[in-house]
């Protein structure tokens, strides 16, 4: 075996900071390059480390002297790894609801093929591959390593791409320099905020409250601990009703209420009227009525009614005005009741293709011929279903080449793959026009971003100038996806007016409803009603960064016909001190009978029960309250990664069962959070002086969901108690190379994974537990105190081991979490499973 070390680039922060960002590429050795170039590495495991290097800044040039640093200076909470051929690049793409792997961020970082891959000999060699397994406080010391025959190969390499999670949790009182490397190993922890560890900071301990990422007064903290900074606010969402009427638990019970929900809406209106009355001319409920400009919001307070919520009209306007005088006004004209489905180009696929699926057409062979045909018989039912918004490709029956398209109402986000035809996307469009009237300061570029709340979004967006109207997809500079201007999409509008009167520029101009390609914005008020938009005023006519920005929230309606206000429950807003820059969400998160997290109401599903984690773990974020002290001194060190590695040869051809030496090992992945990416694990008892952040009303010497308990619980002192979720998912012709959880410390008990097929009835395939570090790091530099090392789970032919097991498609597994929770609670912690194999 050889290996080759590359580091990443370098980490500079301050106590409590986060850095979580992609760092770019980095050269990989010089000689692996020359040695492996139109050859193939076999990467058969690594190992990570976190040093501070010297000369500063300069790693790779003394390595013998390196300093690591343990956990409780700098902790690992997860690292995404590339390693990259020549035929590929790191290119940021949009993430779907479903897309655990942007640990829900609206972007994430990828390699893909640049277009010479197409051209290579051997397109069974992967050109890029993924590391992340083991990959949080468990890092260091876990194994990371392949049976013999097995590795990731990859040809041509030539480049490193890492994005790594830490967060600073180094006393500063204890020094930061390899000097210091000595002081404090029983670890002190540094100032913490009021929310960390659920607000019970244990008398001792091996482990920083800010390892979990609280939710604190400078974003998110809750009004248990922080009455008064407006970091969380509590608003009721409100849903516009076409069609039918409120379910019974939605209606709107007083006029204030009406009142505040439809202005809040954003219809086109500039007056606003109410009255409270019993009649069967209007629907039961809040609903308002447009006429002109003016708006007619009435409560009906009738308990029957059959006049249904007005339907969508073949006119219907919205209109709306931003903070930085940015005006939006929409007016949709469509052939009542009339669609067609527009094909999408050969490559993309639909996020949402296995949910409520309505119709399946399945190809009988591989043909071309037999897709276009299952693609046009779907096409021939979505357009019969009014439930029907979509025909998507699904390659999910064991062969890329014979598929199914599948009619579903949403189809969520376009996702890119190979592609069988064109139409391996067709969307069902209302056919007709939208004309759109912006305005905005005539001194300067305005804008507006279509269906977004942040540039992280990438929208669809119109920007004006003195030289007129263009379309244009915002890009990404980075995780955080801002400030980037993307690029300018092929013009699809039609100028009918463009005029200046006073400071005021006013263009009107129409396009069609339906969108000409995935990145211009599809206008359908059947399924979206209301548009949430950013806008920005520039500093010059030249479209660049922005002076201001701020948002306007537009709804369609038609003249005259009632439309319900139906109060869909409570949300949380995340926000800034004093209730600034908020957001919120409402996570999919796994159904009962799938998972545990809705069952259990786990506070990481939505924004308004949400405590901590990822959403307030963004990079550069101080995991500090606000008047706690940001201390000047940086820690500066580097992420390093020795990858051992074999050379590959092909299968010789002149034998009769041709054997290649290595094997690749394709990702497989789940977790048991689905579809969240993270999960709470409370305290297993409400205490008698504080409410559970979360759980604001659990009461007290009830066990908190998910939890069980022995002993005489919750004061005694044989009182133990562990929180479990599970999640059920079905294996897809793998055999098990290489499985490895994804486990927490100080709280992480098990995770473990069952088959539980006809006769192997909840088998044990894999089961992890964690061998906690005890502190001797003048004997071992990674015995980390109270951190855990997390030894994976192999199969293969190599002594000691078990054979791998193929588990064919639709094999049911279970997985099955634990954690310790008798004391107190742990924000965010994570389940998944990272695993290899192959499928034959």
């Amino acid at each position: 075996y050889e290996y080759f070390d590359v580091w990443g680039k370098e980490i500079s922060t301050h106590y409590g900071e986060v850095y979580w960002t992609m760092q770019g590429d980095v050269p990989l050795p010089k000689d692996i390059v020359e040695r492996f170039d139109g050859k193939t590495i076999a990467i058969v495991g690594y190992e990570m480390d976190q040093v501070m290097v010297r000369p500063v800044g300069q790693p790779g040039i003394n390595p013998k002297l390196d300093v690591s640093i343990p956990f409780t200076w700098a902790y690992n909470h997860h690292y995404e790894a590339w390693l990259v051929s020549k035929f590929a690049k790191m290119t940021q793409v949009q993430a779907g609801p479903l897309d655990t792997r942007s640990h829900g961020a609206p972007v994430r970082w990828t390699a893909l093929d640049t277009e010479e891959a197409a051209f290579l000999a051997d397109s069974d060699i992967p050109t890029k591959q993924f590391f992340s397994e083991g990959n949080g406080g468990e890092s260091r010391k876990s194994f990371h390593g392949y049976p013999k025959g097995f590795a990731q190969l990859l040809q041509s390499p030539t480049h490193f791409a890492l994005t790594p999670m830490q967060i600073d949790t180094r006393n500063r009182d204890c020094g930061v320099t390899p000097a210091d490397i000595n002081n404090c190993t029983q670890f002190i922890p540094g100032p913490e905020p009021k929310q960390a560890r659920y607000g019970r900071k244990p008398a001792k301990t091996n482990n920083s409250g800010l390892i979990e990422c609280p939710c604190t007064s400078r974003f998110g903290g809750d009004p248990i601990f922080y009455p008064d900074e407006k970091t969380k606010i509590e608003t009721h969402d409100y849903e516009i009703k076409f069609g039918g009427s409120c379910k019974r638990n939605q209606k709107v019970d007083n006029i204030a209420e009406c009142l505040s929900a439809v202005q809040a809406a954003g219809f086109n209106a500039t007056t606003f009227k109410n009255v409270t009355t019993s009649t069967p001319d209007l629907p039961v409920g809040c609903s308002v009525v447009l006429k002109g400009d003016v708006a007619m919001v009435t409560l009906n307070k009738i308990t029957e009614s059959k006049v249904e919520c007005g339907k969508t009209g073949a006119a219907m306007t919205a209109q709306g005005t931003s903070r930085v005088g940015v005006t939006v006004k929409i007016s949709l004209d469509e052939d009542k009741g009339s669609f067609k489905m527009s094909r999408k180009s050969k490559g993309l696929y639909c996020s949402l293709n296995h949910n409520d699926v309505l119709e399946s057409f399945a190809m009988t062979t591989e043909s071309d011929t037999d897709a276009q045909d299952s693609m046009q018989k779907c096409e021939k039912f979505c357009m019969e279903s009014d439930e029907c918004g979509a025909c998507s490709v699904d390659c999910s029956l064991g062969s890329i080449e014979r598929c199914q398209w599948v009619a579903i109402p949403d189809c969520g986000n376009f996702r890119e793959w190979k592609g069988r035809i064109p139409g391996d996307i067709s969307v069902k469009s209302p056919i007709g026009n939208a004309t759109i009237t912006m305005s905005g300061p005539s001194d300067v570029w305005f804008g507006a971003g279509f269906n977004a709340t942040a540039m992280a979004y990438q929208p669809y967006t119109i920007i004006v100038n003195d030289k007129g109207v263009i379309e244009q997809k915002i890009g990404t500079c980075g995780t955080e996806a801002d400030h980037c201007p993307g690029n300018q999409l092929a013009s699809t509008i039609t100028v009918l007016s463009h005029s200046v009167s006073g400071k005021v520029r006013t263009v009107t101009f129409t396009r069609e409803m339906q969108g000409a390609t995935p990145n211009h914005y599809t206008f359908n008020p059947k399924v979206q009603d209301t548009i949430h938009f950013i806008t920005a005023v520039g500093r010059v006519q030249t479209f660049s960064y922005h002076r201001a920005h701020g948002p306007i929230v537009l709804s369609f309606a038609a003249e005259s016909e009632p439309l319900c206000i139906c109060d869909v429950g409570k949300m949380g807003h995340l926000c800034h001190s004093n209730a600034t820059k908020c957001e919120a969400f409402d996570k999919p998160c796994a159904p009962p009978g799938v998972g545990s997290l809705q069952e259990q109401r786990n506070p990481t599903c939505n924004s308004l029960q949400y405590s901590g984690g990822l959403r307030c773990c963004t990079h550069k974020n101080i995991l500090l309250d606000a008047d706690q002290e940001v201390r000047p001194e940086l820690l500066r060190y580097h992420l390093k990664f020795r990858f051992w590695f074999q050379e590959y040869t092909s299968a010789p051809a002149n034998e009769t069962k041709p054997k290649p030496s290595h094997r690749d090992l394709p990702r497989i992945y789940f977790q048991t959070e689905s579809f969240a990416g993270e999960y709470d694990v409370p305290p297993a008892f409400r205490s008698k002086d504080r409410p559970i952040v979360g759980y604001p009303d659990w009461p007290l010497g009830k066990p908190t969901p998910g939890t069980t308990c022995t002993g005489n619980c919750p004061d005694g002192r044989d009182c133990e108690c562990v929180h479990t979720i599970t999640y059920k998912t079905t294996a897809n012709n793998w055999r098990l190379i290489y499985a490895g959880g994804h486990c927490h410390a100080p709280s992480c008990i098990s995770i473990e994974l069952y088959r539980n097929d006809t006769g192997h009835e909840m088998e044990l395939l894999c089961r992890q537990l964690p061998i906690y570090g005890k502190g001797n790091i003048t004997h071992d530099k990674f015995d980390d105190a109270g951190y855990a090392t997390l030894p994976p789970c192999l199969w293969g032919d190599d002594e000691g081991l078990e054979p791998s097991v193929f588990l064919p498609k639709g094999t049911p597994l279970v997985s099955i979490k634990k954690n310790r929770n008798t004391h107190t609670g742990h924000y965010g912690e994570m389940a998944s499973w990272q695993m290899r194999g192959v499928n034959f």
